[in-house]
């Protein structure tokens, strides 16, 4: 036993040391806790073996009183960075913490991050997918942080170092280059994220993907979790999903038990689409035949891809029909549609897809191929308002209203009066415009009308 502990010490005077490098790459991702934080960042290493920099967490009510500390634990894969991992937990909702990682003498510049609200306010979600390194990753990246985001979810193919390589062995430095670039971002605002096929890496396989994002549960590539009102499910189209196997047995049992009177609002996201008429790719037909009817019976609202470096939202869809009630004109109120949302939304920074080359299906409400970003905000009252919003001009391109709240019926002879979120009564065209003007991107041009759509009931 002596001998076994006199190696390890001598293991131990032997390590090398960090390359006193500072911390970098700070990026947050949401906490299993409710009143939580997961902050990680990288360092440079010495060796591919061990992290060998302190991983503690500085953080505090102001930037000059960072009177708590917490401490994680790093982990490396086969590359010379330490990804850090630290959970913060009891923390104040709706509350601003400003924080600095790192320790013995090498510390980050401090960063800050806001709390979710826990129902006292509406909460904001960014969603992308196919992001990368450029100057209009760089636009996306910039316009999303001002947009006063809670959250952002990432339908995968993150970073692209799969694209550059020598000798078959993907290049790791895309990714310490694209994590810190999105740093401004990823350092404020938590954000979860899907795999993509381009993180399936030579020689690497998922491991980039595996070591350098926290995920809720034990498996990296399908996991679930709660963000205030809202039940997050992120899958892979990169793994088997046929019936039977153990991702689709997964999603079925989460499905069962999800509590929509906790958390009423269901959204799905994965890399390849169900729905695409961009001819780069399309809709990915086997990945729809064997998991679309688990998220038509169990009321998925919205469902977000990638895949094809474009926009487009459907219908409420399912089975490529457009349910009957879903092709009302624009700014009408949709109830009990009956199937999901699918939007695409892979325009966020690699070379846009613009292969829109075939007529619009009936299951696809709008589509565009330039840069941009998408929001949704969830409010209390039981709404979801989602925009996609273009970086060259700003512009409000698209968007839509689902909501969770039944109208009064109108007797025989009533004069339009709908009853409005609030349960005020107002003229039911004038009250619709209203929820239209209160849409993420406010005073911003809008290229089409908003729809609203009552979330289905499962059947």
């Amino acid at each position: 036993m002596r001998g076994w502990l006199l190696i390890a010490a001598m293991l131990l005077c032997l390590a090398p040391a960090a390359t006193g490098e500072p911390p970098e790459q700070l990026h947050l991702a949401a906490s299993s806790s409710g009143d939580g934080m997961v902050v990680q960042w990288g360092t440079a290493e010495d060796t591919t073996l061990f992290c060998t920099s302190p991983s503690d967490v500085e953080y505090g009510p102001e930037p000059d009183s960072l009177n708590q500390t917490a401490v994680g634990s790093g982990e490396m894969y086969d590359w010379t960075t330490c990804v850090h991992t630290v959970e913060l937990t009891g923390l104040a909702s709706n509350s601003t913490y400003h924080y600095r990682v790192g320790g013995d003498g090498e510390w980050s510049d401090v960063a800050s991050f806001m709390t979710a609200p826990q129902g006292s306010r509406p909460v904001r979600v960014g969603a992308i997918a196919d992001h990368g390194i450029s100057s209009d990753a760089e636009v996306t990246t910039q316009k999303m942080r001002e947009a006063n985001l809670d959250l952002v979810i990432h339908a995968g193919d993150i970073s692209y170092a799969n694209d550059v390589g020598a000798g078959g062995v993907a290049d790791q430095t895309i990714w310490d280059d694209y994590q810190n670039q999105i740093q401004p971002l990823a350092a404020t605002v938590p954000h979860m994220y899907a795999p993509g096929n381009h993180e399936e890496e030579a020689y690497y396989d998922f491991d980039a993907y595996e070591t350098r994002f926290y995920v809720q549960g034990s498996n990296p590539f399908w996991y679930s979790f709660i963000f205030e009102s809202i039940y997050f499910i992120s899958l892979s189209s990169e793994h088997d999903y046929e019936p039977g196997s153990q991702q689709y047995n997964w999603l079925e049992g989460e499905l069962q038990a999800v509590d929509r009177q906790a958390t009423p609002w269901l959204v799905v996201f994965a890399h390849r689409p169900m729905y695409s008429s961009n001819s780069a790719h399309g809709s990915e037909v086997e990945f729809r035949d064997a998991m679309e009817g688990l998220l038509y019976d169990y009321g998925v609202d919205l469902a977000i891809w990638g895949h094809d470096h474009s926009y487009e939202r459907t219908y409420p869809v399912f089975q490529e029909e457009p349910l009957s009630n879903s092709t009302s004109s624009a700014g009408e109120p949709y109830y009990n549609p009956g199937a999901p949302i699918h939007v695409v939304a892979g325009m966020s920074g690699r070379s846009i897809y613009d292969e829109f080359d075939e007529p619009q299906p009936a299951w696809s409400a709008y589509r565009e191929a330039v840069y941009g970003y998408t929001v949704f905000e969830v409010t209390p009252q039981g709404e979801l308002h989602f925009s996609f919003i273009r970086n060259s001009d700003g512009a409000v391109a698209d968007q839509f209203w689902i909501s969770k709240v039944e109208p009064s019926p109108e007797p025989d002879g009533s004069d339009n009066n709908a009853t409005t979120p609030d349960g005020s009564t107002s003229d039911s065209e004038s009250a619709w415009q209203q929820k239209l003007e209160e849409l993420p991107g406010p005073g911003l041009p809008i290229a089409l009308g908003a729809i609203a759509i009552a979330a289905r009931r499962r059947r």
